[in-house]
C-alpha cells in the first residue's frame, strides 16, 4: 500500500468520532490535500527537493507513548502535550485543540499540501498563551519516539503572545529510534502589539527522518520576532518560514546554521511579507556542508505597495567542505514600494587554506583547525540569543557536529 493510500485509511479511521463542525473543517483540508497530492521536484517550490521519494513507505499514523520525566517546562511526544508545569503564571497550557479548530482562521485550506495534511489530522497537539504583560522563559521537548514501525506524525503548536509581553522560547526536537519517520510539523506563532518572542530552535534528527516543518509567523504593530533555528539534516529536512509582518513598526530577525553530510539532504524556504510601512527584517542563514550532501536556501522578501519605509536584509553563506557537497541558493527580493532600503547575497566558497596552514603550522590538527575556524563563522548567527546558558550550549553542539571534510 503507498503512502497516499495508508494517509486515506488512516484519515477514514480517525474522522469518525468527531464533531460535525471539526469534522467539516478536516474534511475540507483534507479533500484540498488529495487533489494537490504530495509535491514534486517538477513544481517550482520544490525544484531542489522531491518529498515524493516517501511514496513507497509504508508509514502509520504514530501515537503518543510514555516517556521518563524530564527537565522540560513542557513536553510534547508524536505530537501530543503529555507533560506541562503546572502553576505558570500568566501562561495558559492546553493539549486539546477543539477550541482552536472552530476558531478556523488558523485551519484555513492553504497552497501548501503538506499544511493541509497536518489539517486534516487535527486532534491533540499544544496551545501556549501568553498573557498581556507576561514575562516568561520556557522550554519545550518535542519528542519524536518511535521504536515499533514506520510512522508519519503530525505535530501541531499554537502560540499566542499578548500585547507588550516578553517571551523566550527553547525548543528541542529530538528523535529516538531507528525507525523511519516523517514528522509533518505546523508552529503558528501569534504576536500581538508590542510583543517580543525569541524562538531557539535545536534539531536533533535521527538517522531515518524525513522532516517537513512550516513555521507560520502574525505580526501585529511594533512586535518583534527572532527565529534562531539549528538543523543538523539527516534522510531529507525541508523547512519553510513564512514571516507576515501585517501593521506598522513590526521587525523580525529570522537565523540559521545548518550541517549536512554523507547523502543527505536540508532545504530551507523563508518567505518574509512585508504588507506595512516602517517594518524591519534581518536574517542571515549559513550552512556547512560535507560529503554528498545538498543544501537548498530560498528565502523571499515581498515588499508590498504599502509598505514604504522598508528596511530588510538578507543573507546566506555557505562552506562546501567536499567537491562533491552542493548547494542551491536564491535569495529574492520583490518589491512594489519605492521608499525601501532593502539588501540580499548569497556566497558559496572553501575554508581559507592559509588560514588552515597558519593553525596546522601550529601543531593543530586539520579537523581541529577547521572547527576552530568554524566558531567564527557560525558563532555571528548567535548573537543575539538573549539567553547566555543557551547560547553557548548551542555553540558547543553546533561545533561538535560539523561534519568532517575532505583531507
Amino acid at each position: 500500500m503507498k503512502v497516499l493510500d495508508k494517509i486515506s485509511a488512516d484519515f477514514d479511521n480517525s474522522i469518525s468520532k468527531e464533531t460535525e463542525s471539526i469534522k467539516n473543517i478536516r474534511i475540507d483540508n483534507f479533500t484540498e490535500f488529495k487533489k494537490m497530492g504530495i509535491p514534486t521536484s517538477k513544481e517550482e517550490f520544490w525544484k531542489y527537493t522531491d518529498p515524493s521519494i516517501i511514496n513507497d513507505s509504508e508509514f502509520i499514523l504514530g501515537d503518543s507513548e510514555d516517556i521518563e520525566d524530564e527537565d522540560y517546562d513542557i513536553i510534547i511526544v508524536n505530537g501530543k502535550l503529555v507533560k506541562k508545569i503546572e502553576g505558570m503564571q500568566n501562561t495558559d497550557v492546553r493539549g486539546s485543540l477543539s477550541e482552536e479548530i472552530l476558531d478556523s482562521s488558523h485551519f484555513l485550506k492553504t497552497k501548501n499540501a503538506f499544511v493541509n495534511l497536518n489539517n486534516a489530522f487535527l486532534t491533540d497537539g499544544c496551545v501556549i498563551n501568553f498573557e498581556k504583560d507576561c514575562k516568561k522563559e520556557i522550554n519545550i521537548l518535542n519528542l519524536v519516539n518511535n521504536t515499533k514501525s514506520e510512522q508519519i506524525i503530525h505535530p501541531r503548536i499554537i502560540i499566542k503572545a499578548g500585547k507588550n509581553s516578553n517571551i523566550s522560547i527553547l525548543e528541542e526536537i529530538r528523535f529516538s529510534g531507528k525507525i523511519k519517520n516523517l514528522v509533518n510539523s505546523v508552529t503558528n506563532f501569534y504576536l500581538e502589539e508590542g510583543a517580543n518572542v525569541e524562538h531557539v530552535i535545536i534539531d536533533d534528527f535521527s538517522e531515518e527522518t524525513y522532516q517537513i516543518s512550516n513555521v507560520l509567523v502574525k505580526q501585529k504593530k511594533d512586535s518583534i520576532f527572532s527565529s534562531y533555528n539549528y538543523s543538523n539534516a539527516k534522510k531529507l529536512v525541508r523547512k519553510d518560514f513564512i514571516v507576515e509582518l501585517k501593521e506598522r513598526g513590526s521587525h523580525c530577525d529570522l537565523r540559521g546554521v545548518y550541517l549536512a553530510d554523507k547523502d543527505n539532504h536540508i532545504d530551507h524556504h523563508t518567505i518574509i511579507e512585508h504588507e506595512e510601512e516602517h517594518c524591519t527584517s534581518n536574517e542571515l542563514y549559513k550552512g556547512i556542508l560535507s560529503g554528498k550532501s545538498t543544501g537548498v536556501f530560498n528565502g523571499r522578501i515581498h515588499v508590498h505597495n504599502a509598505a514604504q519605509k522598508t528596511d530588510a536584509i538578507q543573507s546566506n553563506q555557505n562552506i562546501l567542505l567536499s567537491d562533491n557537497a552542493i548547494i542551491h541558493t536564491k535569495p529574492e527580493l520583490e518589491i512594489y514600494a519605492d521608499d525601501v532600503k532593502c539588501t540580499h547575497g548569497a556566497t558559496v566558497g572553501q575554508l581559507d587554506e592559509k588560514g588552515i596552514f597558519y593553525l596546522r603550522a601550529r601543531g593543530i590538527k586539520r579537523k581541529d583547525a577547521q572547527k576552530m575556524m568554524m566558531r567564527a563563522y557560525v558563532g555571528e548567527v548567535l548573537t543575539g540569543i538573549k539567553n547566555d546558558t543557551t547560547k553557548n550550549t548551542l555553540l558547543e553542539k553546533i561545533i561538535a557536529n560539523i561534519p568532517d571534510g575532505d583531507e
